[in-house]
């Protein structure tokens, strides 16, 4: 009830209807019963007899008729995911990944989804690996902590080339860190976590409307190439919310890529230019081998090592593919000018907010967004990054290293950059990145 005071008092400052408030508490609040509406109505008018002592109003824009929906990054994730075909999920919970697993869970009947509470995240990785060489398009959400358990299970993931679709949801750490706060300290571990070398994409969305398109794109592109991809936000992405258009909740499958109907000779590792292979699933009309080694095209494990060499040359070759279709980064601010901000992820409304403070205070700063954080189009990023009249190159994170900067150097296509760095659990804000960058 207290928050009814406080809704009051913000309407009395803005000089909104009261009356708009009451209806909406007599919504919110008709199934807990009479009393508990008239209390709070009668707290919120109180709150603003309490406001309106202050002489005047704060100017604020009138209510309009701009985007009446209001979503949060997490259930941007778990309608899109929902609505892209993801038919079994197993997680173990943890915060603040436990918002999309919950949302699955609270959807599974209208989708038909087969939601698993697993009894930790070994399992989760592996059950998902299991449901993927079934043909069913499945995903598990997490935490950096619960990251590192799912390193092998990751590698069976590529080595197998499973579809798997992993979402980490970022928090501080080293260990337990700081579990409610937000960070982006894990994605150099999401880009070599697993033992030894196999294909990945990693995608970062930057506001919740992102959030909705992107994660259809990572399942997408997990299933066209047969390969994990991971899917990063964190804590303060996973809350936010804001007003956007209605997200389309209806089912649209992604395509599975599966072939309907393989031949007698198929082999299911084929070497191919793409490095795709053809991909049937269990009980049909062709024998489907799978095993955890090294493996001939037909799926039996090999020591021999030409043919081992053959097909992780294989596996890799997917990296090009993905990397032709990558995502560029998006641009915001002065078309080439002399201060760059680099940014992933959810640092894109500050960054994008700062550019425009900087520029409006006599600057010149741009902005270039990554919302796929691997493999990269080295094109785009290299034409964006080494432009003449670029003096100034700053990666904007919320780790204390620079790691889109340590991405970015060790792919060819970034020199050495200033970094602005957050790490101490909250989220950058853009008069702060402005302060930093004019001094």
């Amino acid at each position: 009830m207290a928050n009814a005071v406080a809704a009051g008092a913000v309407f009395a400052l803005l000089c909104y209807d009261l009356d708009a408030l009451a209806r909406y508490l007599d919504e919110t609040f008709h199934k807990k019963g009479q009393d508990v509406v008239d209390t709070n109505v009668a707290l919120a008018r109180r709150g603003a007899e309490l406001a309106g002592v202050h002489q005047g109003c704060i100017t604020a824009p009138e209510p309009s008729d701009g985007p009446a929906y209001v979503y949060n990054g997490t259930e941007a994730v778990g309608i899109s995911a929902a609505a892209s075909g993801v038919k079994f999920v197993a997680s173990y919970p943890m915060t603040p990944s436990t918002g999309v697993f919950t949302h699955m869970a609270h959807v599974a009947d209208e989708y038909g989804i087969v939601v698993e509470q697993a009894e930790d995240e070994i399992s989760a990785i592996n059950m998902v690996c299991g449901a993927t060489y079934a043909g069913v398009p499945a995903m598990t959400t997490t935490s950096g902590g619960g990251f590192a358990l799912m390193a092998e299970g990751l590698s069976l993931a590529g080595m197998m080339e499973l579809p798997a679709l992993i979402m980490i949801s970022q928090r501080p750490g080293p260990a337990t860190g700081l579990p409610t706060r937000t960070g982006q300290a894990d994605l150099l571990f999401a880009l070599h976590g697993g033992h030894g070398e196999f294909p990945r994409a990693i995608f970062a969305p930057g506001s919740v409307q992102q959030a909705y398109e992107i994660t259809r794109r990572a399942l997408q592109t997990a299933h066209k190439w047969q390969t994990p991809v991971i899917l990063m936000i964190d804590q303060f992405l996973a809350d936010l919310r804001t007003n956007i258009d209605e997200l389309d909740a209806s089912e649209q499958p992604i395509d599975r890529q599966i072939e309907a109907d393989p031949r007698a000779s198929y082999l299911r590792y084929a070497v191919t230019d793409s490095g795709v292979s053809p991909r049937a699933i269990p009980g049909g009309s062709v024998l489907v081998v799978a095993d955890s080694d090294e493996h001939t095209e037909d799926g039996h494990i090999t020591e021999d090592l030409e043919e081992a060499v053959r097909l992780q040359d294989k596996r890799r070759r997917k990296l090009d593919g993905m990397a032709a279709e990558a995502l560029s980064p998006s641009l915001h601010g002065r078309p080439f000018a002399k201060t760059l901000l680099l940014c992933w992820g959810s640092t894109w409304g500050p960054c994008r907010e700062a550019v425009e403070i900087i520029n409006a205070n006599g600057g010149s700063a741009q902005m270039a967004h990554f919302a796929q954080l691997w493999p990269l189009d080295a094109e785009a990023v290299r034409s964006v990054i080494a432009a003449e009249s670029r003096e100034r190159i700053i990666s904007v994170e919320g780790n204390a290293s620079g790691q889109l900067a340590t991405v970015l150097r060790g792919a060819g296509m970034l020199g050495e950059c200033e970094v602005i760095g957050r790490y101490d659990g909250l989220p950058l804000l853009a008069e702060e990145i402005a302060d930093e960058v004019r001094s």
